[in-house]
């Protein structure tokens, strides 16, 4: 049916997306403005600000009005758009998506957040994993070092191994109270220089509770296990009385292994104690202990559930208000999210990430009789 015409309305069919002030060309001047739906909107219909506006109205005409990235309304008119008719206007954005490698926060979300922690988060993992060659293991030499053992009042010279004498390396065995060495999962083989002396691993040494063979042979569990507070700090002393025989199958005797960080340097002592240094290396060693990880919590800001995807590092379903937790077993901080909502409110209206109208201007729907999107915001 023909629209008749009357002064002052500006009348506008819309078939396709985009501005309704270019479509109404010359007509947009005028103080009324009646736009009428053709057909079906993929996509938005914006409307700038014209003061010359007095009345707009969008009649979809039965005809729908849908955007699958943002909102199919974008007014910014001071005069409120008054939508309607029976066609559906609805954003059906329903997915979002975030990436970095710090806190973030995600405005497509409703300002939903990401928190990458890197200081409450603990895993363990390999500090030390020596795996040497019977009779090419780290020697102890037969030079000796003035090292303090937390025991005694004062310094005393031991055939300490060279290659694990360092600040370096007390720090990997746990410091001063030797809390990574202090551990079930801590061991450490023996080997000789000469191996036609028939014992290529000459022993092996574990922490408490340690298992009973570790390199192919017996393992001996630390028999003297003590603390010792010197100058206010908490120092650990381990010994092992049976840790390795020496050369000549054995022949030579059995000697002992003590740990403990020397009260004068700071430096992480393994000093053999007996039999000739040169002659006796350690082959293989594993320290495990705490490294800091990642941890990453995701809170759900809007209103309904979210189904977080991707795996890197979320994969969950998320209610509103709520969180979701990740630790990450390493030092990786970066994450890649994809979030998901779906369902209806209570009106059985299609929930969405953006309103139906995302301008700053207002839209009455007191004769819009379709069915619209609602914000999960």
């Amino acid at each position: 049916m023909a629209i008749p015409l009357i002064s002052n309305v500006g009348f506008t069919e819309v078939s396709s997306s985009g501005s309704l002030n270019t479509k109404a060309g010359d007509k947009t001047k005028l103080p009324i403005q009646f736009f009428r739906l053709s057909g079906a909107i993929s996509g938005a219909l914006t409307l700038d600000n014209n003061s010359a506006h007095k009345k707009i109205i969008l009649d979809t005409n039965g005809n729908n009005i849908t955007n699958s990235s943002g909102s199919p309304l974008t007014t910014n008119s001071s005069t409120t758009l008054e939508l309607k008719g029976s066609g559906n206007v609805q954003s059906t954005l329903k997915t979002f998506t975030s990436s970095g490698s710090g806190d973030t926060t995600i405005s497509e979300a409703d300002n939903s957040t990401v928190a990458v922690q890197t200081d409450t988060y603990e895993f363990d993992t390999a500090l030390i994993d020596d795996n040497r060659s019977a009779g090419s293991g780290a020697s102890f030499g037969d030079g000796t070092d003035s090292v303090r053992r937390p025991t005694d009042s004062g310094s005393t010279s031991l055939l300490v191994s060279g290659t694990y004498f360092s600040t370096g390396y007390a720090t990997l065995f746990g410091g001063k109270a030797l809390t990574n060495i202090n551990r079930s999962d801590f061991a450490m083989s023996f080997s000789h220089a000469f191996l036609e002396d028939g014992t290529p691993i000459s022993g092996a040494i574990v922490g408490p509770s340690g298992p009973s063979t570790f390199d192919g042979v017996s393992a001996d569990q630390p028999d003297t296990n003590t603390t010792h507070s010197v100058g206010g700090e908490t120092y650990r002393f381990m010994r092992w009385n049976s840790a390795l025989v020496g050369v000549n199958n054995g022949n030579s005797g059995t000697f002992a292994i003590e740990m403990f960080i020397d009260v004068n340097t700071g430096k992480a002592v393994v000093a053999i104690i007996g039999g000739r240094g040169a002659f006796n290396q350690i082959k293989n060693v594993d320290v495990v202990g705490p490294t800091a990880g990642r941890r990453f919590i995701f809170t759900n800001n809007l209103a309904i559930s979210c189904v977080l995807s991707g795996s890197n590092p979320f994969d969950a379903t998320v209610s509103a208000g709520a969180t979701n937790q990740v630790d990450r077993d390493s030092t990786d901080s970066s994450f890649s999210l994809t979030g998901t909502i779906s369902g209806n409110d209570g009106s059985s209206r299609p929930f969405a990430l953006k309103d139906i109208n995302d301008g700053t201007g207002s839209v009455n729907e007191d004769a819009y009789t379709g069915t619209k999107s609602v914000s999960a915001f």
